[in-house]
């Protein structure tokens, strides 16, 4: 990307940014898009892309009975592929994906996408007639999709891991509005597992999208994440959102907690938290995705290469030791 065109990208965000009145300003724009102009690879030929392979239709029952669907789309970098996990809004649904995650594997990432409980198709519960509805359902599922559901979404790319096809160590959660607030307590839990001699256990979520993150939804608040600032500031972090959408006030104030944990970085590339708002719209959520002026999709393919797919997080088998390895 050439110098003027860096410019003229600033410029055209930098009034609303002192709108907004965070230290991010443009300064922050420019400081990803400098990291981004350094480490875009030279124009040479290009080689033989890879095959994409077709999505997967998957299924899963946990532990207290709900049978889960998702999709996945199988990454094509091997022991360096980047895994990735969307999550949708309240009555949403892995659909609300479907172009995003295929765009997402064409980078070469591993995607899963899936319905969590109550949403979209995992809405069975096992020996009940009943089915789970999003807006019927007892609060006590709502914590459950991290303790449970996503759990399960993660023992899945374990074993996706230790079969060599990606690395667990570049886990990356990608959240709109109530999935953003899903991701974040997540983190905190991926992070607060305790660490044993022999067994890696967790610590691996290293980076976040929240797109349209709301501060809290029923019982769970991404607030809890910032009592822990040694965690919250282990994680790379990108907000997006309209700056016309209702939820930009919580967007703001997530940015703002997590920027009073670090400071800035003396070298634009070293930059991990970043927050990219577009005036032009009210959209919010997944909707964004569709937003023709606003293109987040290469935007937060950037982010990912430039906080996972080029640092060096080194693959590592973390099949346990008390698993068997052979027949």
């Amino acid at each position: 990307m050439s110098t003027a065109r860096l410019l003229r990208l600033v410029d055209s965000y930098s009034p609303r940014f002192r709108r907004c009145g965070s230290r991010l300003a443009a300064a922050s724009v420019l400081s990803l898009l400098v990291a981004w102009a350094g480490v875009a690879p030279a124009q040479t030929k290009a080689a033989a892309k890879p095959k994409i392979p077709r999505p997967e239709e998957l299924e899963w029952e946990t532990r207290d009975g709900v049978i889960l669907k998702a999709t996945y789309l199988p990454g094509t970098r091997g022991k360096d592929t980047v895994p990735i996990i969307l999550l949708h809004g309240y009555q949403g649904s892995r659909n609300d994906y479907a172009g995003f995650a295929r765009f997402l594997q064409m980078q070469g990432h591993a995607v899963v996408v899936p319905d969590l409980r109550g949403h979209g198709d995992s809405v069975e519960v096992k020996n009940e007639t009943r089915k789970l509805e999003a807006s019927t359902m007892p609060v006590i599922h709502f914590p459950r999709m991290v303790t449970v559901d996503m759990e399960k979404v993660k023992s899945f790319l374990m074993e996706k891991n230790n079969a060599g096809e990606l690395n667990i160590e570049k886990l990356c959660v990608v959240g709109s509005r109530m999935g953003a607030v899903v991701a974040t307590v997540w983190a905190l839990q991926d992070w607060s597992w305790p660490k044993l001699p022999r067994l890696k256990q967790g610590q691996d979520v290293k980076a976040l999208v929240l797109i349209s993150p709301e501060w809290s939804f029923r019982t769970l608040k991404v607030g809890n994440l910032f009592r822990n600032p040694d965690i919250a500031n282990s994680l790379s972090v990108l907000i997006i959102d309209g700056n016309k959408s209702k939820s930009l006030g919580d967007a703001k104030r997530i940015y703002t907690m997590f920027e009073r944990l670090r400071p800035d970085p003396d070298d634009p590339k070293d930059r991990d938290l970043f927050i990219k708002t577009d005036r032009r719209t009210s959209l919010q959520g997944t909707e964004l995705l569709n937003e023709p002026t606003f293109r987040i999709g290469p935007l937060i393919e950037q982010f990912l290469k430039l906080r996972l797919v080029n640092q060096s997080y080194p693959w590592t088998n973390r099949q346990s030791p008390l698993q068997k390895t052979g027949p």
